[in-house]
């Protein structure tokens, strides 16, 4: 004989579905019921989902976009929850940054320094909390202006700290035919003023890279909506004009 929480369960799930179904989206649905739709795939049928999304929500101070930017291990620890479910949570925010980075216009040209900061902040606008990353932006000559080849993401680390492989970067900058470089990192910490050690690896890729015919031009420092310039601080010799 069917167990009626079964069914209670059920009939909600799939109201809730057919309610995605018919408006075509998740606009008039609150938090809990967005993250209730991703947890439906997750747990058995007679789990109440409604209770473990307010779980969830309540250890992230009730924001869906710090669930999805979390972690997973910091999701196992702070909601108790399974290693499945949370890798299918923290993988929310990583599909829509794959999304918008497939369908965004990515700029073609990077010709001041204004395009280059502008172009940074995107590159971090959807990374995880305390996560520290590390991107070099190559460049290359079109029509005598500045051409975007790719961004690498050469390292990534916590908070405040992020090794970096001068073979990688020497290798992956070579593998671009890049003629000039942008580096680029993040903050977390809040502190946008570069430390010692963003110091030194700057001075170490351009010592790397220049005899080898590619430029450095800048490094970005990027915390929250503000950037700082390598460049326009005249740090590490780092200019945009010969």
């Amino acid at each position: 004989m069917p167990n009626n929480s079964d069914n209670v369960h059920e009939g909600h799930r799939s109201r809730l579905r057919k309610r995605y179904i018919a408006e075509g989206g998740i606009d008039s649905f609150e938090d809990h019921q967005i993250l209730e739709l991703l947890l439906f795939y997750s747990y058995h049928a007679r789990m109440d989902t409604n209770g473990i999304a307010h779980k969830i929500l309540n250890a992230f101070d009730g924001s869906l976009v710090n669930v999805f930017k979390a972690s997973p291990g910091e999701l196992m620890r702070k909601c108790g929850v399974s290693e499945k479910v949370a890798v299918q949570l923290s993988l929310m925010s990583d599909l829509a940054e794959y999304y918008i980075k497939k369908t965004s216009e990515v700029p073609k040209f990077l010709d001041t320094p204004d395009d280059v900061q502008k172009y940074a902040k995107t590159l971090f606008s959807r990374t995880k909390d305390n996560t520290e990353v590390f991107h070099i932006i190559c460049l290359g000559v079109k029509q005598n202006r500045n051409a975007l080849i790719k961004d690498i993401v050469i390292g990534k680390g916590k908070t405040d700290s992020v090794e970096i492989s001068m073979k990688d970067v020497v290798e992956k900058v070579l593998e671009s035919q890049a003629v000039y470089i942008i580096l680029a990192h993040n903050h977390p910490n809040g502190n946008l003023k570069p430390s010692n050690p963003d110091i030194a690896t700057t001075t170490a890729i351009r010592n790397y890279l220049e005899p080898l015919g590619i430029k450095v031009l800048d490094h970005i420092i990027v915390c929250g909506d503000d950037c700082f310039s390598f460049a326009s601080h005249r740090l590490c010799g780092l200019k945009y004009k010969n």
